[in-house]
């Protein structure tokens, strides 16, 4: 046994269900709920079963660092998760076992996170500002659908260098038919693999063969190119495995899908929410505005500028503070590891919900008001070490978690500066608990065009780079 506690071991405490089906219900009918209840009756670490699983609920800073930073290798993705994501997500890194992860993971993160950061804000200020620039004024728009048309159209740029927004809506719908069949096999009494036609498999299969189609279609138009641009997909047909080998289009295919799946639907879900927050907390709008126009006047945002728009991201950050897109996630102990005085057995599935954990009153105060000051750069360097987990932690924290914040900062303010976003009456959006924490339907707010002062400076200049250095770096940090 692996012990990271000298402590007599002691009895996880365990959540009162029904016979045989335990929590099943429960967790079918609101799963935030169940987390939050299992939190409140047993504490920091607490059990519930699901189709007959246990499953633990990790709930504080100290369990998130023993298990996934300390003991971070004695835990793999659940084989439930597998059973379901690689379908869809093949043996790309989300679904990697840890011996396939971490040599897939060194061949493409230093590039990953070093590849065309200035073009990715660039190319995210364009889309965005492209896509606002279809409202009218007055108008009422669906935002979420708004916001995936976003995100598929940066990603599409970055990873495709191709314009799929007249693709949006037909792409859209086959990575929403891919969430809800994924999300129906995970939550299922009677779990059932992608092999059984069932009417969620069947559009889970449709929606599958979709994607593929896109990509195997755009990878061999890439093959054929003479020239072919520097993009994300560039990247991964030039990635070898450490003994030189080329990796395949099997490889290319999963790398890609989990690229293009999570780096579209995370940040679109983000932004949706940021915006119905803003419009529900006008104050805190008026002040994004206020240094919106003062930053940028009406030229497009740059790189350069992100460093001048702290409250943008104090913004976006917060938004995924009370809706972290990824509100849960899970794990697998490979031996029975003793964690703080508790045996977690071989083959336990561990539960972390940030959605549950960013709502702890020790680690954020009054922890359901909105208030991007908590991240202020003195507040948010005052919180516990892995308090805020919106893209994980420890060996498999989101490769994607800078880009994502880039985009999401740029789009804000690229869409603050076009637009103020009103809330409809009538309209009040309901948390939809699936792959990502989506508004259940459609997101309807309003439409007011602004007027923005003309720029009456330049961007920032850029400093030339030092030889050997990155022309240019993430703003938010350095690979982890």
């Amino acid at each position: 046994m692996n012990r990271s506690a000298a402590s007599p071991t002691s009895r996880v405490p365990r959540l009162p269900g029904r016979a045989l089906i335990g929590n099943t219900w429960e967790f079918k009918r609101d799963r935030l709920a169940l987390f939050s209840r299992t939190f409140a009756e047993c504490g920091d670490l607490g059990v519930y079963t699901i189709a007959g699983q246990d499953l633990y609920l990790a709930n504080s800073v100290e369990l998130v660092h023993e298990i996934l930073i300390r003991n971070g290798g004695l835990f793999e993705k659940t084989d439930r998760f597998r059973s379901f994501a690689r379908p869809l997500l093949g043996d790309g890194l989300l679904t990697a076992t840890n011996e396939q992860h971490k040599p897939n993971r060194r061949m493409i993160q230093p590039r990953f996170h070093s590849a065309a950061v200035k073009t990715s804000a660039d190319i995210a200020a364009r889309v965005t500002r492209t896509v606002a620039d279809r409202w009218s004024d007055g108008a009422v728009v669906d935002v979420r659908r708004e916001m995936v048309a976003v995100t598929l159209g940066i990603v599409g740029q970055n990873l495709f260098s191709r314009d799929v927004l007249g693709e949006a809506d037909e792409l859209g719908n086959a990575l929403t038919d891919a969430i809800h069949g994924f999300d129906s096999q995970a939550s299922a009494l009677i779990p059932l693999t992608i092999e059984w036609p069932t009417p969620a498999n069947l559009r889970y299969r449709r929606a599958i063969e979709r994607l593929e189609r896109t990509f195997y279609a755009l990878l061999a138009e890439r093959r054929a190119a003479v020239r072919r641009p520097d993009d994300w997909l560039n990247l991964l047909m030039e990635s070898t495995y450490e003994d030189g080998t080329p990796i395949g289009d099997r490889q290319i295919r999963d790398e890609a899908l989990n690229m293009f799946m999570p780096g579209h639907e995370t940040t679109a879900t983000a932004l949706s929410w940021s915006f119905h927050l803003l419009a529900e907390h006008p104050e805190v709008y008026d002040r994004l505005l206020a240094e919106v126009d003062d930053v940028l006047g009406g030229r497009m945002p740059t790189l350069e500028d992100l460093p001048r728009l702290p409250y943008a991201l104090q913004v976006f950050k917060e938004t995924m503070r009370l809706y972290p897109p990824v509100y849960m996630f899970t794990r697998q102990a490979t031996v029975d590891v003793e964690v703080l005085g508790h045996v977690l057995p071989a083959g336990a599935a561990v539960v972390f919900s940030p959605y549950t954990l960013h709502r702890r009153a020790d680690y954020f105060p009054d922890p359901e008001r909105f208030d991007p000051e908590r991240f202020s750069p003195e507040r948010e360097a005052g919180l516990p070490r892995h308090a805020y987990l919106p893209f994980g932690a420890g060996h498999r924290v989101c490769i994607g978690n800078h880009h994502a914040l880039l985009n999401g900062h740029i789009a804000l303010v690229t869409l603050a500066q076009r637009v103020r976003l009103s809330s409809v009456p009538g309209a009040s959006p309901v948390m939809e608990p699936m792959v990502t924490l989506r508004p259940r339907g459609s997101l309807p707010m309003r439409v007011e065009r602004r007027t923005t002062p003309a720029p009456d400076s330049p961007p920032p200049a850029r400093e030339s780079p030092a030889p050997g250095e990155t022309p240019a770096t993430c703003p938010y940090g350095g690979g982890s």
